[in-house]
């Protein structure tokens, strides 16, 4: 088959149209063409053109990838799931992934991290209930535990969750009048951000004081 022109798409001038003998082929980018080192009137055999062909969605996948990374930090899985929805070939996948690993544009463990501590500045959520988010997200479970382990240590936890504790109570004035029922309706508060017991219970001790028989009030 010879390549009898090259034809800038009208739309997109950053892409070329291929025709072969005559007939529209397929379309393809200025940098997969000139990689390729494609000129009119050069011969393209089966082969060749399937390399093409498989060099351009690889390129197309990537830029893809690149355009969701763009909104925000992704793991790897929602950047799978992503191509995926796109119909994109599971070998076009790993490639990409790959791709996006050795550029460091892609990174589960640096994700969980950045993940958690984000969290904890903005929305006062404890371990478990970030365990799951993660764990949703598509981190690995080692991964997700490791993050939590350096970033969230018993003393950052009670932190966290006294501070939480604070704000509720400050929206929950009416139920200053009612200590027992403002302890239940805290610890279950804070039971939903996904504290631990012994973090709920040390900051309604902290928060909320004792009664004289010990149990916080």
């Amino acid at each position: 088959m010879r390549l009898t022109k090259i034809e800038r798409q009208k739309n997109n001038p950053s892409r070329k149209n291929l025709y072969l003998n005559g007939a529209f082929a397929l379309g393809v980018s200025t940098d997969t063409l000139i990689a390729f080192g494609l000129r009119t009137g050069d011969e393209i055999d089966e082969q060749q053109l399937k390399a093409l062909q498989a060099a351009e969605n690889l390129r197309t996948a990537k830029h893809t990838a690149l355009r969701f990374l763009a909104r925000r930090p992704r793991t790897e899985k929602e950047i799978r799931d992503k191509l995926r929805e796109q119909e994109f070939s599971d070998a076009e996948i790993v490639a990409t992934l790959q791709a996006l690993r050795d550029a460091r544009l892609v990174d589960d463990e640096a994700f969980a991290r950045a993940f958690i501590q984000n969290h904890l500045r903005l929305h006062g959520k404890g371990p478990l209930a970030l365990k799951q988010q993660l764990l949703l997200l598509g981190v690995r479970k080692e991964t997700v535990e490791a993050a939590l382990k350096e970033g969230f240590d018993e003393q950052t936890q009670q932190a966290v969750a006294l501070e939480a504790a604070r704000k509720y109570m400050r929206r929950s004035a009416r139920l200053r009048g009612d200590p027992r029922g403002l302890r239940h309706k805290l610890a279950a508060f804070l039971t939903r951000r996904g504290f631990s017991w012994d973090v709920v219970f040390h900051v309604l001790t902290t928060a909320l004081g004792t009664t004289d028989d010990g149990d916080a009030v």
